[in-house]
């Protein structure tokens, strides 16, 4: 029974749900008693039940999400509830739905989706006054449709529009039915408690077994496993208990496995995937769905993970060729429930997603059938081709593969056009059209994309066990197929499609003139890929040529070589940069690898790099130094390969006097880019490219990967390249206080015979040891010296470069950790919280002695709460400022900490002073009033610098600086055309930035212009914004939304506001992400209200500009995120950025720290001179008449605390030149052997001991251990 615990792929597959953003949302939905699903799906698109009477059907994009209108198109065909619907396996677009006004309709979907509601089917059926209960299409013949009524199955041909069977032989009403996977018989469950297998085609009564179900009349379902012997039916036993029953139809009477589950009362929907054995119960009424996996031993069913959500009303599964498999999704479920349409997809996790995992994905049932309804009917059996899931293989890689073909009239005429050729009906099924098996003669739209394409699978052939050969490819005549072809074509098709069918044609005359003369195909394959020719003399299948992903910057590669090239011997080549640097983002996963060809593996992709000096290493720069690298002609060399290739005769890069390549800067860089674009050897192109466009794991030619081995590993070769040009401006300070040196004397020196023999002098001293040995051994066997070739220069830079820099720039606040305060320390017991405050108010401000909440109900109530005396606050009243007027937003006084600013939606500030010791009661009387407008007011922001002075944005859309000494009215700014979401003031204090709900970034000068003296694109969503300045007012970070509702974080250059530098997406969520910025650290904290995460970010001054920091997620969700100044930071544990955070009912202090190994030194690394941000640096007059004066520095320095610095610069002595021979020393060879003698000895007489200082220490005693 050892099987039992092998392990299977599917075991861990979880469920992952959406946010509500990325559902349908806001649909009408009832309760259904009817025995169908309530909604179903293709690769195209998903239709439910619409409203509680069910008569309407609504369709919408299967990745359609967001908000629906009541009004929104639906199909109005039934006059009562639709109890049914499915729609065509082999066409996307091709709906049948049942109701109970004893009918059963047609609908075709038309190819951009519903734009308006339709009322005329293509098809009816009649079932005779009787309530139709389930409807289906044929799984293997195509245009052959199924229904149940009552107790009759009826078959339809939709090419005829007439039934073509009906039987009446089960005795009540037929609950389900399924389909075996092969086509030759149907499964159904009947309210008299019996199961049966049916064969419509059977001689005498087509009921050919019967066997006695789950013992009560209430609904059940079947469903057949696949193409295996078994078949699966739930319901409810005698004591209504659901059940779960798997039979074998060779032994049908006896259950092969029953599972007893609860005794809820909604049936169970079973949604089995063939491929997978993955089985998906989702119970009506329930708000969980079951995983569980078959397998065809004991215990036959084994659950997994179960999802808990929404009350369902239905589910259906997707398509194989609509999952994302790239991201390991092997199945997705559509929930319906009573307002949402739920994409549940299950993902097997895996440690990477960069690749396609082929054990996933078994080949998947295709969408092209030969077989049509009156061939199944007359007894032919012809199983649907298999195709392959792997992107590789298909023409658009992992998009969604969309086959629409018309409506029925055009699928009518398709089939006349066969038959006319004589290749379908009236004929026996020849061995060319059994091989037929490929599906690109189908005309497939991309999702995404309108025009018409082909999508072939090259290994059907093999899975079907049937080849070609030319004998039997050429059947037909030639000329009369292709004339007859033409004929039909220009009797069905509009004028659209033959203007496309005779392009394609032309198009394909030029490329390969013998493919027309061997189609075969019917009028589909000829409107879709121009007679393509699936059985040439050769008898060889060319397989599409793959199109690689687009990156997350949307770059493509370039076009493939001529089609008259073997798909073999095609070149791939370097993939260019299409977008401006600026258009990049980075990517916050793992990326996807795409290839076109089949030799990749995972040893290639993900080769660790050979340390720079083993021996491995050092071998193949001797062997490969040799090697001539000279690109392919007409393909541009590769990017990597050309940064080290450095001729004799190019430009020597800048060596320091140690040897070492010096790093360069990123203008220097950027010089040599700009100097070398000239030149046919690029280093970079001009907008250097990002560490995620060089590691795309695109292919390179033969001569790109001869750079030091035959087969380059690419990952390797890319980290090091990244490397070498990634190094910051400036030089990083070693991390350990005391950098470590290796002393001289154990050190080889090179002698100088070999130093001539060396072109190029390497300092040993910054190279370890087995790297320094293997040097000397290297110079010193066979008499092959090191060259001076790029091969060195990488070597010298790798081994004195972090290699942690291949994943962008290395940051001290890389692993930031946030920390919350002690339980003590927190203010709990909060109650009645607002909810009311609108988004343009952060909700929440916090200063270095009090905070400030506001409270729900009239008045518009804010209490302040003393940090001095944290704990639970007493039961009753909490004592409040009251304002008498809803309040729009609050703010404290940044230079004095009991004065708060309050603005009303009656146009009024209200200036507070809080006594110290703070409230005692309510209070309605405030220290000062400011009627700023005569509407509401937005925000308002007090002056970073300059004391007593008030910033107001109203909902007139201008923005007024008010002097608080005076309540008097400065300035006033104009020029908003819409809401204006956020104001920041600029560090310097004389320039402000305000994002606006018209999508755009506007900069002021105040005391200069009421107009914008620039202005840019901000973002595009209409749901709020916030704004900063990084950087010392350099550069403008931004929030908010794109057009999908996503957050996102855009930086700007602040003297270009054209176009965002970068953005970075987060995610979906409703709620504004509100930006803190601390300078000192150039660290960006981010988070809304409702979130439970705080998101921080490194904005720097070169790409990505934005870099991504160790999150930090809180235990709960917050209600506002307050900082303090950086006064009150404690510097002596590391602690760069304090914050207040209000849950639901505390307030706790939250602490961010840096890990630092010697922190009882202060880390002037991470704490420079900070500006005076808590007292004010000018006054209202003074700035008013811009008499500006920059705030001045201060040092965090405790008393008595060393510095970091000072510690470092003890050993970080210059090196003396004379003391190593390479540097012009005169130390004769006899010193040098003598000194290395003296250290030998020495070491051969120091004792030393292997013994550790545990093994003397006595062990527990066992009677202990039993205690």
């Amino acid at each position: 029974m050892a099987w039992r615990f092998k392990a299977s792929k599917y075991k861990n597959a979880a469920p992952i749900v959406p946010k509500a953003e990325a559902c349908v949302r806001e649909i009408c939905v009832g309760s259904y008693q009817t025995y169908g699903n309530n909604i179903a799906a293709s690769g195209a698109f998903m239709a439910f039940n619409w409203e509680h009477t069910g008569s309407s059907v609504a369709v919408l994009p299967l990745d359609d999400c967001g908000r629906k209108s009541k009004t929104m198109p639906l199909l109005h065909g039934h006059t009562d509830t639709v109890t049914d619907l499915k729609f065509s396996p082999f066409h996307d677009g091709l709906l049948a739905t049942a109701s109970q006004d004893c009918l059963v309709k047609i609908w075709h979907i038309p190819e951009k989706g519903l734009e308006q509601s339709l009322s005329d089917p293509e098809a009816i059926f009649s079932h005779k006054q009787r309530r139709v209960e389930t409807v289906g299409f044929h799984p293997t013949a195509d245009g052959l449709m199924y229904s149940t009524a009552a107790g009759c199955v009826a078959l339809f041909d939709l090419s005829t529009q007439k039934e073509i069977f009906s039987n009446n032989e089960h005795p009540e009403v037929i609950q389900s039915a399924s389909w075996r996977e092969d086509g030759s018989v149907l499964a159904t469950s009947c309210k008299d408690k019996c199961v049966r297998i049916f064969d419509p085609r059977a001689a005498g009564s087509p009921i050919q077994l019967t066997a006695e179900s789950h013992q009560s009349i209430k609904d059940s379902r079947v469903v057949w496993l696949g193409n295996q012997q078994r078949i699966l039916t739930t319901g409810f036993d005698a004591a209504r208990l659901r059940q779960v029953i798997i039979r074998d139809v060779r032994n049908f009477n006896t259950p092969e496995k029953t599972l007893e589950l609860d005794c809820s009362t909604g049936i169970l929907m079973p949604l089995f995937d063939p491929d997978t054995n993955m089985l998906f119960l989702a119970g009506k009424g329930d708000t969980t769905i079951n995983y569980l996996e078959i397998t065809d031993k004991d215990p036959y069913l084994i659950e997994g993970l179960r999802h808990t959500g929404e009350q369902t009303k239905g589910a259906c599964l997707v398509p194989k060729r609509a999952l994302k498999v790239m991201e390991a999704e092997v199945n997705r479920v559509l929930q319906l429930t009573s307002n949402m349409v739920i994409p549940i997809m299950y993902q097997v996790p895996r440690k990477t997603y960069r690749d396609f995992h082929a054990d996933l994905y078994p080949e998947t049932t295709g969408y092209k059938t030969d077989l049509v309804a009156g061939e199944w009917l007359n007894g032919s059996n012809q199983a649907v081709p298999k195709m392959s899931l792997d992107p590789a293989k298909r023409e658009h890689g992992d998009e969604p593969i969309i086959i629409h073909r018309g409506n029925l009239s055009d699928f009518v005429k398709n089939l006349e056009n066969q038959r006319a050729k004589g290749i379908t009906t009236g004929k026996p099924i020849s061995n060319q059209q059994a091989k037929r098996n490929d599906n690109e003669h189908f005309v497939m739209l991309s999702k995404g994309n309108n025009f018409e394409e082909k999508n072939g699978n090259d290994n059907s052939n093999e899975s079907n066990g049937k080849k070609s050969t030319p004998s039997q490819s050429q059947s037909q005549p030639d000329g009369e197929c292709s004339e007859l072809i033409r004929k039909f074509e220009a009797k069905y098709k509009v004028d659209s499609e033959k203007e496309k069918a005779h392009a394609q044609s032309q198009e394909d005359d030029k490329e390969s003139p013998t493919e027309q003369e061997h189609s075969t195909g019917s009028s589909e394959e000829v409107s879709s890929s121009g007679g393509l020719d699936n059985h040439s003399a050769s008898g060889s299948h060319s397989p599409p040529k793959p199109m690689p992903r687009t990156s997350r910057n949307n770059s493509l590669p370039e076009a493939s070589d001529s089609a008259g090239e073997n798909s073999c011997t095609t070149t791939p080549r370097p993939r260019p940069r299409t977008t401006a640097a600026s258009a990049y983002k980075p990517r916050l996963g793992p990326k996807p690898f795409s290839s076109t060809t089949g030799d990749v593996s995972f040893d290639k992709v993900f080769a660790v790099p050979l340390a720079p000096g083993s021996h491995e290493n050092i071998s193949n720069v001797g062997q490969d130094s040799a090697v001539e690298m000279t690109p392919a002609q007409g393909v541009k060399p590769d990017l990597i390969v050309e940064i080290e290739i450095k001729k004799k005769h190019e430009r020597e890069p800048a060596v320091a006097g140690n040897g070492v390549q010096k790093s360069l800067t990123t203008s220097e860089r950027r010089k040599s880019s700009a100097d070398d674009d000239e030149s046919s050897d690029k280093i970079f192109e001009q907008n250097s490219e990002s560490s995620e466009t060089s590691m795309e794991g695109e292919d390179r030619t033969g001569a790109d990967l001869q750079r030091l081995s035959t087969s380059r590993s690419s990952f390797a070769e890319r980290r090091r390249i990244y490397e070498n040009r990634s190094k910051s401006q400036v030089d990083e300070k070693p991390q350990s206080p005391v950098p470590l040196r290796r002393e001289h004397s154990k050190v080889e020196p090179l002698k100088p015979s070999q130093q001539q023999q060396q072109g190029n002098v390497i300092d040993t001293k910054r190279i370890s040891v087995p790297e320094g040995k293997l040097m000397e051994e290297h110079r010193r066997g066979n008499g092959a010296g090191l060259k001076k070739s790029a091969t060195e220069a990488a070597f010298s830079a790798a081994s004195t470069k972090r290699t942690s820099t291949v994943f962008g720039k290395v940051s001290k606040f890389r692993h930031l950790k946030g920390t919350p305060g002690h339980k003590s320390t927190h203010i709990e017991n909060l109650r009645n919280l607002s909810r009311q405050i609108p988004g343009e108010c952060n909700g929440f401000h916090a200063n270095q002695e009090r905070v400030a909440v506001p409270l729900s109900g009239p008045g518009g109530k804010i209490a302040i709460f003393e940090l001095s005396r944290p704990g639970r606050l007493p039961d009753g009243v909490i004592p409040s400022l009251v304002n008498g007027s809803n309040i729009m937003d609050f703010q404290w006084d940044p230079f004095d900490a009991q004065r708060l600013a309050v603005a009303c939606d009656d146009g009024i500030v209200k200036i507070w002073h809080i006594e110290t010791g703070g409230l005692s009661e309510p209070t309605n009387t405030p220290a000062g009033e400011l009627t700023a407008h005569l509407d509401k007011i937005y925000f308002i922001r007090f002056h970073p610098l300059a004391a007593d002075v008030l910033l107001t944005a109203s909902y007139d859309m201008t923005i007024k600086l008010w002097d608080l000494r005076t309540m008097s009215e400065k300035c006033s700014l104009s020029g908003h055309t819409d809401q204006i979401f956020d104001f920041a003031w600029s560090p310097c204090g004389r320039l402000g930035a305000t994002v606006c709900k018209d999508g755009k970034i506007r900069v002021y000068n105040p005391r200069k212009s009421e107009t914008p003296i620039r202005e840019g694109n901000g973002p595009v969503g209409t749901r709020g914004a916030r704004i900063t300045w990084a950087l010392e007012g350099h550069y403008i970070v931004c929030t908010g939304f794109d057009k999908v509702s996503e957050r996102q974080i855009s930086v700007y250059n602040a003297q270009k506001l054209s176009a965002p530098l970068n953005t970075a997406s987060l995610d979906v969520s409703p709620s504004i992400l509100i930006p803190f910025y601390d300078e000192d650290s150039s660290t960006l904290f981010v988070t809304g209200k409702g979130d439970s995460t705080i998101y921080c970010y490194e904005i720097t001054d070169e790409e990505p500009y934005i870099c991504p920091l160790s999150h930090h997620r809180c235990t709960s969700l917050h209600q506002g995120l307050s900082f303090l100044t950086k006064n009150h930071c404690d510097v002596a544990s590391v602690e760069f950025s304090k914050a207040y955070r209000l849950t639901n009912t505390t307030i706790e202090p939250l602490s961010f720290t840096v890990p630092r190994i010697k922190s009882e030194l202060f880390q002037d690394d991470l704490f420079p001179p900070t500006r005076i941000t808590w007292s004010a640096t000018l006054s209202a007059e003074d700035w008013f008449a811009s008499n500006d004066k920059a705030a001045p520095k201060v040092s965090l320095k405790p008393e008595g605390m060393e510095t970091l610095s000072s510690i470092q610069q003890v050993p970080a002595q210059p090196i003396k030149k004379p003391d190593h021979p390479q540097f012009g020393g005169q130390k004769s060879e006899y010193e040098i052997n003598k000194q290395q003698e003296i250290q030998k000895s020495v070491s051969a007489r120091m004792e030393f001991t292997t013994k550790l200082e545990q093994d003397d220490m006595e062990g527990v005693d066992e009677n202990e251990w039993q205690e």
